[in-house]
This record gives structure tokens, C-alpha cells and sequence, in this order.
């Protein structure tokens, strides 16, 4: 029997370490460029972060932090280099003793340039205070990424909105350039060249389409990159359905429709089939020229007033497998999180979200644990969609237990039967109750 393992064994070994080497060397080059853009004091990270938190307690920044500006290299779907921009954010820890990485998607914007979440801070808009998020965790102790989503920066592409692989190639290239910039900084500060610490324990985040993104990223980890120490998954309100985000949120459903036409070809995903002539007659200009808070503005809530009355009606009554399969197949593969990664996730869910209903999460949330990962998901009874503020601590608190190497707190137990699943954070170890401070 020995005899017969062993070289079974020794080719997967070999394996690992093929793939241990490939990785190092694209980490070599993956970094584009780093831009020093500023350093803030506590007191600044404070009085930033409190913006976001109004209405319920802010945390204090235990560090200053240095904001860099990233470039980095990915891929798009479709094999094309990619370069992602990002935000970086370190804070000035004692011996440069980083615990954790949190590298964090955001919701929604749009889909051309002008909507990137880089520019949000600068040109003072709010889509979600994204950078001011960050930089609450990093003011904790922990490095912050915050990516651009691919396409953004690209004067020939608009966002591939949705797109699991998009995504999940931005959050994992994105744990790779962090790591290779701690590298180089490493050797930089220590003025030769030196063995490598180890890296970072990396949780991906994301709010919204963010947690699309971060499920994702769980999902083709083990692929595209297993050299990333992915540590847990955390999803605010995560849209990781997306014919259950079409019917309970179509107002988003022109940008995917068009995205996944141009991605598939209207053979196969046709927006004619899809959207009320209206709506498509002008798709393509519609989207490419204004950002979410427009498209919001400019597209009916109603899915009966946004869809053909067929489509509609299949999707309403789950026959969309039936009617459309096409379209059906490549919503399905761009749904995320269901892979079998058994990554620990933590999600976070408001029980008043008119973007994704807590019904539609705890399905999500039952069907994760089906598939071996260790979820711990909390619900908070009065939050809306962003439950980013009122779940900050709990955040804090489960990364912290899974650094420290404690086993993953978990409430799959209350899915096991089908049952809605609303436990206490105070009954999974942690320091409170999850109680809805809005």
C-alpha cells in the first residue's frame, strides 16, 4: 500500500510546489505602481470615519495610517491584461506587526469611469463613504485594499458588472499586489534583502455587488490562486443571486443585461428577450452615461414596469431554467459563493433590505452551510441594506477569533431544518448581542 501512495503523493507535492512557484514569480511583476498620497493621524481617520457612522458609535483609530494609490495586474475574462487601481491603506503599527488584510469591495456605482469608487472621496460624492469603511479597519491594525472594479481606468471597456470571474480575479490579484508591497517594503526598511515573513491572513468584504465580489473570490480561489492565505469571507447584504437580485432589485438589471450581452453575444443573453423595447432601444447610451444614483433615478423599481411581461412572469414564478435557458445557465454561473470552498463566512443581513430580502439570504445562507462552509450569519431587525456600520464590531470581534486560530463561529445549526436562522451575536462567543443601533 505504501508503494502505491507514494507516488501519488510525491505528484501532488510536486504540484504545490509548481504552483507555489508560479505564483511567486507573478507576484514579481503584478505591482504596477505605488503612490504615496497622504498620511493621516488618528485624529483625521476619526473625524473621516465619523461621517460614516453617524448615528451609531464610531470606532477610535489607534494608528496613522498612510494612504497609497496602487496600480496592479489582473485579468479580464476573456484572457485581455487588466489594470486595477486601488487604494491602499497602511497603518503604522509597532514593528510593522500587521495581523490581518481586509480587502473590501464596494456596492454599486455604474459602469463607466466617471463612477469609480476611487473617486468618490475626491469629487465628494456618497455612494457609501467606501474609502472611509477601509479606513475604520485600518485604524484597528489592519491593511485595507480597496480595488476599483476591472474595467474602471479603461478607456476601451466599461465594467464587466457581475461578472463572477471579473471579480473574484480583482479581490485575488488584489491579496497578491498587497502582498507583493509588503515584500518590497519589508526590504526597503530593512535595506537589503531578507527572508520573507509570512503573509498576512487575507479576509475578503464587500458590500452588495461588493459581496458578489467576495464570494467570488472564495469561490476561485483554489483555481486561480492558491497562494493567497484566505482567511474568511464577509458579505454586507451580499448579492450573490442574481436572478433573485432581478427580481427583488431590477432597477441594477439594465447595466447586468447589457454587461452580460456584450460578454455572451445577444444569442445567447439578448436584451430584447429581456427588458420592455423602451428600454432597450437606447440600452447601451443608458448606461454608459450616468452612475447609480442616475440609473436609479432613470429606471423603474417595478419589475412588471422593467421587464417583458413573459420574462417577468418566468422569473417571478422560478421557471426562468424553462423559459430562457440560456439566460438562466449564465445568471446561475456568475451566482456566487456556492462552489464548495468552505471558506468561513460571516454575513451580515438587515432585516428592512429592499435590495435583497432576508428570506433570499437565509436560503443563500442554508445552501452555503449544505456546502461545508462554517457560517455565522447575523441579522439586524431594523438595518436596511448597508449593515457595514451596526455590524462593525462583530466584524472586528469574528476576524479576530479566526487569527487568533479559535475555530470559526457558526450558527448553521438554525439552517439545518430549513428554519430562519436570527441567533444573538452573545450566543456564539462573541462580546454582544447583535442589536440594531439605527
Amino acid at each position: 500500500m505504501d508503494n502505491l501512495y507514494r507516488p501519488k503523493r510525491l505528484a501532488a507535492l510536486g504540484f504545490l510546489f509548481l504552483v507555489t512557484v508560479i505564483a511567486a514569480q507573478a507576484r514579481e511583476h503584478i505591482l504596477v505602481a505605488v503612490e504615496l498620497v497622504e498620511t493621516l493621524s488618528p485624529g483625521a481617520v476619526d473625524e473621516e470615519v465619523g461621517e460614516l457612522f453617524e448615528g451609531v458609535e464610531a470606532p477610535r483609530s489607534r494608528f496613522q495610517i498612510d494612504c497609497y494609490l496602487i496600480r496592479y495586474e489582473s485579468r479580464y475574462p476573456d484572457g485581455q491584461p487588466a489594470q486595477i487601481t486601488a487604494q491602499l491603506f497602511l497603518p503604522r503599527v509597532p514593528d510593522g506587526d500587521i495581523r490581518a488584510a481586509y480587502i473590501f469591495a464596494p456596492g454599486t456605482t455604474g459602469l463607466l469611469d466617471a463612477c469609480r469608487p476611487s473617486r468618490e472621496h475626491i469629487a465628494g460624492i456618497r455612494w457609501g463613504l467606501y474609502r472611509a469603511h477601509v479606513l475604520a479597519f485600518a485604524g484597528q491594525g489592519i491593511v485595507g485594499v480597496l480595488p476599483d472594479y476591472m474595467g474602471f481606468g479603461d478607456a476601451e471597456r466599461l465594467q464587466p458588472i457581475y461578472n463572477a470571474v471579473a471579480e473574484g480575479r480583482m479581490m485575488l490579484d488584489g491579496a497578491r499586489a498587497l502582498y507583493r508591497f509588503l515584500e518590497l517594503r519589508q526590504k526597503e526598511e530593512a535595506g537589503r534583502a531578507t527572508r520573507r515573513s509570512p503573509q498576512p491572513p487575507v479576509f475578503v468584504a464587500g458590500f452588495s455587488q461588493g459581496g458578489h465580489a467576495a464570494f467570488a473570490a472564495a469561490d476561485l480561489r483554489r483555481l486561480y490562486a492558491r497562494d493567497v492565505r484566505l482567511a474568511g469571507v464577509i458579505g454586507y447584504g451580499p448579492t450573490t443571486d442574481l436572478e433573485a437580485l432581478l427580481r427583488e432589485f431590477p432597477v441594477v438589471a439594465p447595466m447586468a443585461v447589457y454587461s452580460f450581452s456584450q460578454s455572451y453575444g445577444a444569442e445567447r443573453f439578448d436584451p430584447a428577450k429581456i427588458l420592455q423595447q423602451r428600454w432597450v432601444e437606447t440600452l447601451a447610451e443608458d448606461v454608459s452615461r450616468q452612475c447609480v444614483g442616475g440609473m436609479q433615478s432613470y429606471y423603474p423599481w417595478s419589475p412588471r414596469e422593467l421587464f417583458r411581461p413573459e420574462f417577468a412572469e418566468a422569473l417571478s414564478s422560478g421557471r426562468l431554467a424553462e423559459a430562457y435557458p440560456d439566460i438562466h445557465r449564465i445568471l446561475s454561473r456568475h451566482s456566487t459563493g456556492l462552489a464548495g470552498h468552505r471558506i468561513p463566512a460571516l454575513i451580515l443581513q438587515g432585516g428592512d433590505d429592499v435590495v435583497v430580502s432576508a428570506r433570499s439570504q437565509e436560503r443563500f445562507v442554508g445552501e452555503l452551510c449544505r456546502r461545508g462552509s462554517p457560517v455565522l450569519y447575523l441579522h439586524f431587525p431594523n438595518s436596511r441594506h448597508d449593515t457595514r456600520q451596526v455590524g462593525f464590531i462583530d466584524t472586528l470581534k469574528w476576524m479576530e477569533q479566526l487569527v487568533a486560530g479559535a475555530p470559526a463561529p457558526a450558527n448553521c445549526q438554525a439552517f439545518a431544518s430549513g428554519a430562519s436562522g436570527r441567533p444573538a451575536v452573545a450566543r456564539l462567543g462573541l462580546d454582544r448581542p447583535a442589536v440594531d443601533e439605527e
